[in-house]
């Protein structure tokens, strides 16, 4: 084998898939994803659906030791047309040892491990443990236990320590308390009884500001103290209709800061009232409108997608007297309430302050649960309503949206549960006189949200965990959302992704619509406004706005790129079909969410969005994509390193990228007689290769003959290498195998290899003859 290197020197709806046959899609292409039949065996289907967005079959692989699961080891795979066509997420190997010889016979309950979890958390509970099993694995409902939002589950699984150097099985407890803000993952060692590992799965945003100077905010998955609050009473959703429930709402006006204004202060953010707004989204995302959950109606701020209340109080739970409640009815409804922004935003008489901010939140959950129906956050892929109406997936799992919430100040969170448990949004009152209320910044009420669909599209809607490692960009894509819904696409300019920076949350703080906000640059294409980048370190862990920051402004590079690449804005963002520049950006990233794997650092989201784009568009944005992330240091040459991890990654700002292959004339050669060798350069799609040099070193066996340029010094044929973008060239040389190399014949494989040369600007794989 001759060593060889370039040396630079210059309409209808998705299902979910049956388990079996998804199974049998994956055996079929188990060649391509790499999987033994050993492998296959101790593998588990955890989600499967049909993905209309791209025509594809989403299906999502956990591995398995000894019949149980191993948590959060999971393959993202997608299918077209039977076909493997995408593939993310490792297998761990060596499992044996991993485990220390351990089976997989639990030595405690989960009776016992459910208590054992509520005690760490200093929770008690009255109500006797009984388990109903879930499905075909080892997984108990135990309801509600009088002391927790949403049902307790306990599961048996691995559970992998030290980046997947050990493995412990455990029972992971899921439990929601009234007393607490927080959703718990508690892993419980299934032998002796000991909590080994947690995750909340509430995502905190706590920011400090002060004289318009921002400093660094927590945005984390742990627990932040909250005011204490009476133990509320258990609570759950019933099919029961009110008195004043009419059979169907076809009507209802709202006064609220109209899609997209992002708050008061910004263009467009006068308030106004708005009629029948779920006629902005076509399809499936609005069948039962705004205010019917399929048997039941109502004339107060709740529906099949989200049910809005204030909780000054801070109880955690919903109550329809806490809610904004219609003026008219039965049908239409009219919640025109006045705000006067210069008193407190929690009066409610006379000046309708609180039930203004209600209908605003209710308002806004709405509008980003329809728009991101559009783009795929549909019922299988896991998104937030009541009743799926047969459409895959499951319900139950309606928005809580907390307004005004008592639990602090100057914060808002999203708790995201698997699919078929609700998401909670808390938002928060703003230090300031008047104090400003998160519930009319738009900004920040699409960022809570979109923690709910980067955490159940990454890693299938069933996991609840998979943006939870320490390179996670959770707070990236919820600014993203948050900057895509409340762009003014209809009145925007080719231009404007570079001309008109856009901070977040300016509201909240007092500043203008043109200042920083919360973040600590303001989103812009233009490198002397916002030059976060990918480096050897990036923020770690409680600085997740900083690290999200680095993604975002990636992201958004992107989708201006692709804008002027294509030369057009969708002025309206809700109709997918038209294809403006912004509406393909948005499916890129949100499929992406679904193709990359669980637990994905920077590099594994970029080459998900690039997988995105040829699934959807046969690579036709690649480099526009490309040259985004290339310039905030994500280039191909740039090295992931430990998604676990945010100081071993190497930043690299290359668009270059090419296909070399070597070929001979023969596999077998006798003594004096010519071998000829032809390298195959093929230059990428983004960059052409200019002053690069083709080397191949030559054994001491062979002769040079002919071909490029020799140095009989070092024994090296080189070849100048300069191509345009998608050209292809080749590269010839001979050489004559030398008497008493070998007898009687030559064999090429075992050719020695010789060293190589290669740039950090430039890489190339090992050439095998």
């Amino acid at each position: 084998m001759f060593a060889v290197s370039l040396v630079c020197v210059a309409g209808s709806f998705a299902q979910n898939i049956d388990a079996a046959k998804a199974l049998g899609i994956v055996a079929n292409n188990a060649a391509k994803i790499g999987l033994s039949s050993t492998d296959l065996q101790q593998s588990v289907i955890s989600d499967a659906y049909v993905n209309t967005t791209a025509g594809t079959e989403m299906i999502y692989l956990q591995q398995r030791y000894l019949g149980v699961p191993i948590y959060n080891q999971i393959q993202s795979l997608a299918f077209k047309n039977g076909l493997l066509v995408s593939k993310a997420g490792t297998r761990l190997s060596s499992l044996e040892t991993k485990a220390g010889g351990a089976s997989s016979i639990p030595a405690i309950t989960a009776e016992m491990a459910i208590r054992t979890a509520l005690a760490n958390k200093k929770i008690s509970s009255n109500s006797p443990l009984i388990g109903n099993k879930v499905g075909d694995r080892q997984r108990y409902d135990f309801g509600k236990l009088d002391v927790t939002h949403e049902k307790v589950t306990a599961e048996l699984l691995w559970i992998p320590l030290q980046e997947g150097k050990t493995l412990k099985l455990a029972w992971q407890v899921f439990f929601a308390p009234t007393s607490s803000s927080d959703y718990w993952l508690l892993s419980v060692d299934a032998i002796n009884n000991q909590v080994i590992d947690e995750l909340n799965l509430t995502v905190y945003c706590n920011f400090d500001h002060g004289n318009n100077h921002i400093h660094e905010a927590s945005c984390n998955q742990q627990s932040t103290a909250t005011t204490a609050a009476p133990k509320a009473s258990n609570f759950s959703i019933q099919n029961t209709k009110t008195a004043t429930s009419p059979l169907l709402v076809n009507g209802a006006t709202y006064r609220v800061i109209p899609y997209p204004a992002e708050s008061p202060i910004h263009p467009g953010g006068t308030n106004d009232l708005r009629t029948n707004p779920w006629t902005l989204s076509p399809g499936n995302a609005t069948s039962l409108n705004w205010h019917s959950d399929g048997p039941n109606d109502f004339n107060y701020t709740r529906g099949n997608n989200v049910w809005a209340y204030h909780d000054r109080s801070n109880q955690n739970i919903p109550d329809q007297a806490r809610s904004a409640i219609s003026t008219t009815g039965p049908d239409p409804l009219t919640f025109n309430f006045v705000p006067d922004f210069t008193v407190a935003p929690t009066q409610s008489l006379p000046i309708e302050n609180q039930q203004f901010n209600i209908t605003n939140l209710f308002y806004w959950n709405n509008i980003i649960h329809d728009l991101m129906y559009q783009y795929g956050f549909d019922e299988v892929g896991g998104n937030f309503q009541f009743n799926n109406q047969g459409r895959g997936g499951l319900g139950n799992d309606a928005v809580r949206a907390e307004a005004q919430d008592g639990g602090g100040t100057n914060n808002a969170n999203f708790a995201t549960p698997a699919d078929g448990s609700s998401g909670r949004m808390q938002m928060y009152l703003w230090n300031g006189t008047p104090q400003k209320d998160g519930d009319v910044d738009n900004g920040i009420i699409v960022h809570e949200f979109a923690h709910g669909i980067s955490n159940r599209l990454a890693g299938g809607p069933s996991q609840a965990g998979c943006v939870s490692n320490a390179e996670q960009m959770g707070e990236g894509w919820s600014d993203y959302y948050g900057l895509m819904a409340t762009q003014d696409w209809a009145n925007s300019l080719l231009t404007d992704g570079f001309a008109k920076p856009r901070g977040i949350g300016t509201y909240v703080v007092n500043q203008p619509a043109t200042g920083l906000g919360i973040r600590s640059q303001r989103y812009s294409t233009n490198f002397s406004v916002n030059n976060r980048s990918y480096n050897n370190t990036i923020p770690g862990a409680g600085a997740q706005h900083s690290r999200g920051e680095i993604w975002c402004a990636v992201l958004w590079d992107m989708t201006w790129n692709i804008i002027n690449q294509v030369g057009s804005i969708n002025p309206n963002l809700f109709n997918g079909t038209v294809s403006g520049g912004n509406n393909i950006a948005m499916k890129l990233v949100t499929e992406g969410l679904k193709l990359q794997p669980c637990n994905a650092g920077f590099i594994d989201g970029r080459n998900a969005i690039l997988q995105a784009d040829q699934i959807l568009y046969n690579g036709a944005y690649r480099c526009a994509i490309m040259t985004a992330f290339a310039r905030r240091g994500m280039g191909f040459d740039a090295v992931q390193g430990s998604a676990n991890s945010t100081t071993d990654q190497i930043p690299g700002f290359s668009t270059v990228e090419s296909v070399l292959s070597l070929t001979q004339t023969v596999t077998q050669q006798l003594e004096g007689l010519n071998i000829t060798y032809t390298n195959t350069v093929s230059a990428g799609t983004c960059s052409g290769l200019s002053n690069y040099l083709l080397t191949d070193t030559l054994p001491s066996n062979v002769t040079y003959v002919s071909g490029g340029t020799y140095n009989a010094v070092t024994r090296v044929v080189s070849f100048p290498v300069n191509l345009t973008a998608g050209q292809t060239l080749s590269y010839v040389f001979t050489v004559q195998v030398n008497n008493g190399s070998w007898f009687p014949s030559v064999d090429l494989i075992n050719e020695p290899v010789a060293t190589t040369s290669i740039p950090s600007a430039w890489t190339t794989g090992s050439i095998n003859s």
